[in-house]
């Protein structure tokens, strides 16, 4: 195995240390916190609190039950919380430098309340809207789009990540919402399940209930990896879901081909692809990161780790396919403020939203669940509505 990908687990792990130092740190500092019969718990539990993810990943890992997943539902939102919390305590330390230049004096519990407060208030929305997806309307112009398709509804669903935090009631009004847009097709590009585990037949149950013209298609992304590949399609298929697994299908001169994670060798691996795309026809492309998507890696540990921290945004294979639009996923837009700073630079802005690349459009979805924390306060999740219209040729 690659060095990077056994370090990254150790450098994570002293990342969040590190996060939980500075917050903690800050607030003894803010509160004026000197007596060790205090200190010396809170540092006890910063330690505790600081590697809760890590433990709680493992442990669920190990043996699902009762205690394992109410510990990982409470590490994941306490890790949001401290991200949260993280931000606060960078921006009152700037506060209080600049008044302290001004030659203002703050009171330092007053900053401290502060901080927790819009920590706790940040962190209370995000869970929220994490669970309250919003519909967001696109409009994508396209060359030659068959007339049949013109004005169409095509929904695009991304990340759910159903398992232990997102279960069959969110399927369910995602569901309701999706239907009540009376879609001619759904397309999910990836991360259906979450794999942190959870009850995912049960969850996936509502999702029989979609209803779209064309049908409902999917491709799969990393998690669906994480909760075993084998294992993920046999409970998808269980589904009227359709999955594209390297696959090309027509409608109506419409061609959806889907390309799964982590990416392909070359066009010759996608079956029943009509090779140059024909006059007249319009082609969509489903693929989960919003990346090359040829694999550039010898194995699929280390074309996670590209994925996630060397992305490759050249796009070349994916122009060379020809497709109209493609749509992906699996950047949550960061998920939580300021971490949505971070993924706009790995991803060179190509992390979410309607993108022009080189005659290819690129949709990226913030995503419809979450994974981790259960909080959004980097932008909503959402349903994207996507309106193909025909491009106008001058």
């Amino acid at each position: 195995m690659n060095l990077k990908i056994l370090l990254f687990p150790a450098a994570a792990a002293c990342l969040m240390l590190g996060m939980h130092y500075a917050v903690f740190k800050s607030l003894i500092c803010f509160f004026q916190i000197s007596r060790p019969q205090v200190k010396i718990p809170m540092y006890a539990a910063m330690v505790i609190l600081g590697l809760s993810f890590f433990t709680a990943f493992s442990l669920i890992h190990w043996r699902e039950n009762i205690w394992t997943v109410n510990w990982y539902r409470f590490a994941a939102a306490w890790t949001g919380f401290a991200i949260h919390c993280l931000a606060a305590v960078a921006a009152a330390w700037i506060l209080l430098a600049a008044a302290r230049l001004a030659g203002l004096h703050l009171p330092a519990k007053i900053l401290g309340a502060a901080v927790l407060a819009t920590a706790l208030a940040a962190s209370a929305y995000g869970i929220w809207a994490s669970y309250h997806p919003v519909v967001r309307q696109i409009k994508a112009e396209v060359k030659n789009l068959p007339k049949y398709w013109e004005n169409s509804r095509i929904i695009h669903l991304s990340d759910p990540h159903l398992g232990h935090m997102y279960k069959s009631g969110f399927a369910e009004r995602v569901t309701e919402k999706v239907n009540s847009l009376n879609p001619h097709l759904v397309l999910i590009t990836g991360d259906l399940l979450d794999g942190m585990g959870g009850p995912y037949r049960e969850n996936l149950a509502p999702l029989n209930g979609l209803s779209a013209e064309h049908g409902v298609f999917f491709v799969t992304g990393n998690h669906e990896h994480y909760v075993g590949i084998n294992r993920a399609l046999e409970i998808i298929r269980e589904t009227p879901i359709q999955i594209l697994d390297n696959q090309a299908v027509e409608i109506n001169g419409l061609e959806i081909v889907g390309v799964s994670y982590p990416g392909i060798n070359g066009l010759q691996n996608i079956k029943n692809l009509s090779g140059t795309k024909r006059p007249g026809t319009t082609r969509i492309a489903m693929f989960h990161t919003p990346t090359e998507m040829g694999i550039s890696k010898k194995n699929m540990e280390e074309q996670h780790f590209a994925n996630y921290w060397m992305p490759e945004t050249s796009y070349v294979l994916n122009r060379k396919l020809g497709a109209d639009l493609q749509l992906s996923g699996h950047t949550h837009n960061g998920q939580i403020f300021p971490v949505n700073l971070l993924t706009g630079l790995l991803y060179r802005g190509y992390d979410h939203g309607l993108k022009k690349i080189n005659g290819l459009l690129l949709y990226v979805s913030p995503g419809t669940g979450s994974w981790g924390p259960p909080m959004r306060t980097s932008g909503r999740p959402e349903i994207t509505l996507i309106r193909l219209v025909r491009k106008n040729k001058n």
